[in-house]
């Protein structure tokens, strides 16, 4: 009996092959230079191959059987013309035309619906002919033109038509998608939910002795305020130390004098009684819409924030200032600014005021002097410069006294910790921490390798938010601390955070993993961050108190801004550390205050970005634009053969 199609079956899954060979070699191996090469070749060639075959085994043929494979070939090279057009939409492609940037854009973004258009209308007929063909009688290549007995060229036109068809459809929908994009208007249907009061706050109010009075001023109905009772219901359950009470402005008048309440949704909370009595106010606003939007997602935030006021005085932490920090961009070197880059510390300043600490400057003139005595925390944020050996020294005296400092450092600054190196036995290694399995994809590069993930982290006071929350924190630039010999009395060193065992690094800054060399890269899990206590001092009664403490950070971009854009499409800037799950920020800071009991998550339930690391980013991409119109297809041809199947055997019962 003669062959069903002068082509075998395998030629078709062999272009399919060829095919998927491009697909990784360019979108899934697209940084590596050598591996993409390898991938994309072979995949051309045997897409040529194929092509070739099916052009000779058309113009070898006559009759239905010629027929048939010219089809085959025509969706073939609808397929070979998107590649075309791929290659002229790349960066390659493009750069042939010579066009301004604007143009480059329009043009890459036309191309890139046109090939994926060309793809959609080759390969999805090919895909269902094939199907409907199957591999019986099509195991060789036969150009015996003899006979058409067996050749079903009208069913390969009309599965051909039908899946041109559906390739139209979907690329009309694709079409659609974009214009929509462009035209985009946002409704806010968005997940809601009060923030509940977190590890933190539940710490703050279960150590006081005193209980804290809560007083709600609201309307007698309002959702908002039954929001808010939820919330200090849960938080007074919890602790035991909260008092609420609900008042009317209006009937109350005297009471919401006396403590300046004057317009509805207010939250007094209260500590001590007399001279002694410290307060603090919470405004919401009484539209549920307008509060679902503000304040009631960030309400533990809130609370927390005008407890610490209310539960002690107000404590100093000074930023120095004069070498270049990241907080003092103004004082870096004119021939550095190349290459240090400018960091924004707008989160930072805003929240330690939030953490009941006012900020102070520590420039030249003073640090060289001494650090001053009513410093709670002393901040060494990124110095681009080197500090004096009398800074130093001060330093030092300070950490003698029990002083709490917190350094950190960057590989493009000033990499050094001075004299300090021996009193806490740690050094700075400025390589570049870099990582090819575990980063953040940003621009499909190379240099993505520097935006290193890690979860690693220590249970220490100082990462208790972080830990919790269990997500991936994104380093940027870091660099690694290393164990160097101290003099005296060893201090007491718990490393709480470290990279990956997959990272390296890069000293030759070439974004490869290089064994060999002068200087030979290691993976290993580099110390990110360390928590570091000197030996116990004696108070002005002879008894022991603690003694000096050191936060160390290898990574300065973990205290910058980051613009992130909400689900919601809203903008806001938060700490890079935050897109971790958790802020680096309060936990260290109260850990350098003596406050770790307060440590803990501090609840909100604002939107976060969605982040994928390069490996989910693949798993998404696949999913979404292969797998599930594979299913679709998959389902309708399933149904569409579950009906032709049935309707012969109905033909003979009746």
């Amino acid at each position: 009996m003669a062959m069903r199609t002068a082509s075998p079956w395998w030629a078709s899954l062999t272009f399919g092959v060829g095919l998927l060979f491009i697909f990784v070699g360019e979108r899934l191996f697209g940084y590596s230079s050598g591996v993409r090469l390898v991938l994309t070749g072979l995949g051309v060639v045997l897409v040529l191959g194929i092509t070739g075959l099916r052009a000779y085994t058309a113009t070898a043929t006559s009759g239905m059987r010629r027929n048939v494979e010219r089809t085959l070939l025509m969706c073939q090279l609808g397929v070979v013309l998107s590649l075309v057009l791929y290659a002229l939409s790349t960066k390659w492609g493009v750069g042939l035309f010579h066009l301004s940037d604007k143009g480059a854009v329009k043009f890459s973004t036309a191309l890139t619906v046109l090939w994926a258009v060309a793809m959609a209308v080759g390969i999805i007929p090919l895909f269902m002919i094939e199907l409907s063909l199957g591999t019986a009688l099509r195991t060789e290549i036969d150009l015996d033109s003899s006979s058409d007995e067996g050749i079903e060229y009208l069913r390969v036109r009309d599965i051909g038509w039908s899946g041109l068809s559906v390739a139209l459809g979907l690329a009309f929908v694709m079409v659609t998608c974009n214009v929509g994009n462009d035209r985009n208007i946002a409704k806010d249907v968005s997940y809601f939910k009060t923030s509940s009061p977190g590890d933190s706050t539940k710490a703050i109010v279960a150590a006081q002795t005193e209980p804290i009075r809560v007083m709600l001023f609201f309307p007698p109905v309002n959702e908002v305020g039954a929001q808010a009772r939820d919330y200090f219901s849960t938080l007074a359950s919890a602790s035991g130390h909260i008092s609420i009470e609900e008042h009317d402005r209006m009937e109350d008048a005297e009471l919401a004098g006396k403590y300046k309440v004057s317009k509805d949704g207010e939250i007094v909370l209260v500590k001590g009684t007399g001279d002694k009595e410290k307060s603090q106010t919470i405004e919401l606003d009484t539209d549920m819409d307008k509060a679902r939007k503000g304040k009631l997602r960030t309400l533990d935030r809130e609370v927390n924030a005008a407890l610490l006021k209310i539960v002690r005085e107000k404590r100093k932490v000074y930023l120095t200032a004069g070498h270049g920090e990241m907080t003092d961009y103004d004082s870096v070197p004119a021939e550095m600014k190349g290459n240090v880059p400018e960091r924004h510390t707008t989160v930072l300043k805003a929240r330690l005021p939030q953490l009941n600490y006012e900020i102070k400057t520590l420039g030249f003139s003073d640090l060289v002097k001494d650090v001053p005595d009513d410093a709670t925390v002393v901040m060494m944020l990124a110095p681009s410069m080197p500090l004096q050996p009398e800074e130093w020294e001060s330093l030092s005296r300070y950490l003698d006294k029990g002083g709490r400092l917190m350094i950190v450092l960057d590989p493009k600054g000033d990499p050094g910790l001075g004299p300090l190196v021996a009193k806490l036995g740690v050094k700075y290694n400025p390589g570049d921490l870099t990582d090819d399995q575990k980063f953040y994809p940003q621009h499909r590069g190379l240099a993505d390798r520097r935006f290193v993930i890690t979860t690693s982290y220590s249970a220490h006071a100082s990462t208790t938010a972080l830990s919790r929350a269990a997500k991936g924190l994104v380093l940027v630039d870091s660099g690694a601390f290393e164990d160097a010999q101290a003099t005296g009395t060893a201090p007491k060193k718990t490393v709480t955070i470290h990279s990956m065992d997959s990272s390296w690094l890069d000293y030759n800054n070439n974004y490869e993993f290089d064994a060999g060399g002068d200087k030979p890269e290691k993976r290993a899990r580099y110390n990110i961050a360390e928590a570091i206590e000197g030996p116990k001092l004696k108070d002005k009664d002879g008894k022991d108190k603690d003694g000096w403490r050191v936060l160390l950070y290898a990574d300065a971009d973990l205290f910058a801004d980051a613009l992130a854009r909400t689900q919601m499409g809203q903008a806001t800037m938060i700490m890079v550390a935050q897109l971790g799950g958790g802020d680096i920020l309060d936990d260290a800071v109260k850990w350098l205050g003596g406050e770790e009991v307060f440590a803990g998550d501090v609840v909100t339930e604002d939107d976060k970005p969605i982040q994928h690391t390069k490996n989910q980013d693949v798993v998404w991409f696949t999913l979404t634009i292969i797998g599930v119109p594979l299913l679709v297809l998959t389902l309708g041809l399933v149904g569409t053969l579950t009906r032709r199947r049935r309707k012969p055997t109905a033909e003979v019962k009746s």
